[in-house]
């Protein structure tokens, strides 16, 4: 469906190339960024073109993230990623020379900026960050993940749906906290993820490169892949969607593993690739070994399988979809913008965010809920235990350029979800 007719970006933002593609595929967003960016074919950075291709083996964080952002502007992930002056420090090595075509993007990263100014606060305190938080999430999603294993067995030896109910529980939270994971460096945790049946990889690019770096925006896969059924934009709607989406989402939901799952696969084949293989099988490594373990018929794993998969593809949509974006005073594009001075990328992460006064302050429910969101935002390749040492400093950093922090209730944001489906206006008055 052509959503180039119901929506338009209140940023300026150029509707993307490819956007309304049937697969809403990770390589398909790259595809149309390479069209709308400017890069040349090289990284770009800035106004700037770089050739980054003898640094992709050797990139600390892990070649997919070189790799996978060839010919494409990495501006805001480049500036968010790097919470040190190391990466500054090399990029003149790599430049090859000054970009021909003006950003296709307003974000500004100003060194007098809020983003800038609270990033240099932050790198200063974590010279002294304790490693026992991080350590901790790590033990956590470890422990989250044996409780997935022996639940899947325990329900298929007792033939158990209530058992498998509470095994797709761990499974939800499983995702959910793995997420924490390939935000950051390569790491064998990071691929609890694709035990969901989705794909951590392409995660890496639809959540982390296109929803982190410009949420809420036209340019947001997690906005445009569930288009038409979900239209989260202000814009033209009809009454099925605005209401009736209030009911089948939660069907949606339902299939939302399997259906990233086969659409991952359809992508792979369909181009002749090989590479994702290996982790499209981790899925089924469980219920094979519930069949090898308890000795029951292939019929029952699988059928198991299936009521788990439903379970937790249902528990990570509820958790999902509710955890911190959608609320009708949540800016989307097609709202009033802020003025073009006031375009500070670090600022319009802020106004897309709404953290929870239930969720914070437990380093479990920050892990497992997408919590402390907005400072996830801000700095998302830092571990989900440490961001709430952060918040003095980003209280007051946003009290010194008067940024409102939206700090809500959960049962505000399920009822904002509602509400921000069924809004059709724009809101008049930009954040603020």
């Amino acid at each position: 469906m052509d959503m180039s007719k119901v929506f338009r970006s209140s940023l300026g933002i150029k509707y993307p190339s490819l956007r309304d593609h049937p697969l809403h595929s990770a390589e398909k967003w790259l595809e149309g960024k390479s069209i709308d960016d400017g890069a040349e074919g090289y990284w770009r950075i800035h106004d700037h073109l770089y050739d980054l291709s003898g640094f992709i083996e050797s990139h600390p964080g892990g070649k997919d993230w070189i790799q996978l952002t060839k010919g494409t502007d990495i501006t805001e992930a480049f500036e968010s990623h790097h919470l040190s002056t190391n990466a500054e420090m090399l990029l003149p090595s790599f430049l090859l020379r000054k970009a021909s075509s003006p950003r296709s993007f307003p974000f500004t990263f100003h060194e007098n900026g809020f983003y800038k100014t609270l990033k240099r606060r932050i790198i200063k305190q974590m010279e002294n960050l304790p490693e026992n938080p991080a350590d901790r999430s790590k033990s956590l999603i470890d422990r989250i993940f044996s409780g997935y294993l022996t639940s899947f067995l325990l329900a298929v030896y007792f033939e158990s749906f209530a058992i498998g109910a509470v095994s797709g529980i761990f499974l939800g939270l499983l995702t959910v906290a793995a997420h924490n994971f390939f935000h950051q460096k390569d790491n064998f945790r990071r691929f609890y993820f694709d035990f969901s049946m989705m794909s951590s990889r392409e995660w890496r690019v639809s959540h982390v490169l296109s929803h982190h770096m410009y949420t809420n925006t036209i340019c947001d896969m997690e906005i445009s892949s569930v288009e038409p059924f979900l239209q989260y934009l202000p814009g033209e709607k009809n009454l099925l969607v605005r209401h009736g989406s209030w009911v089948y989402s939660f069907g949606f939901y339902a299939f939302l593993f399997l259906g990233h799952y086969l659409k991952t696969l359809a992508v792979n084949f369909l181009k002749g690739n090989s590479q994702f293989i290996w982790t499209a099988l981790l899925p089924f490594t469980i219920p094979f070994l519930s069949w090898m373990i308890t000795g029951k018929s292939i019929l029952i794993c699988l059928l198991m399988y299936i009521w788990i998969i439903v379970i937790a593809s249902i528990h990570f949509g509820i958790v999902g979809l509710n955890a911190a974006h959608h609320h009708p005073d949540i800016f989307h594009d097609g709202d009033t913008a802020r003025p073009k001075e006031q375009m500070d990328w670090g600022l319009f992460q802020v106004d897309t965010v709404a953290d929870r006064r239930d969720i914070t302050g437990s380093h479990f429910l920050v892990l497992t809920n997408f919590g402390d969101h907005a400072l996830h935002h801000l700095f998302p390749t830092v571990d989900h235990g440490h961001l709430e040492q952060f918040y003095p400093i980003f209280l007051e950093t946003c009290v010194e350029f008067g940024v409102r922090w939206k700090f809500l209730t959960q049962l505000d944001l399920v009822k904002g979800q509602y509400g921000q489906l069924a809004r059709i206006l724009p809101n008049k008055n930009p954040p603020n």
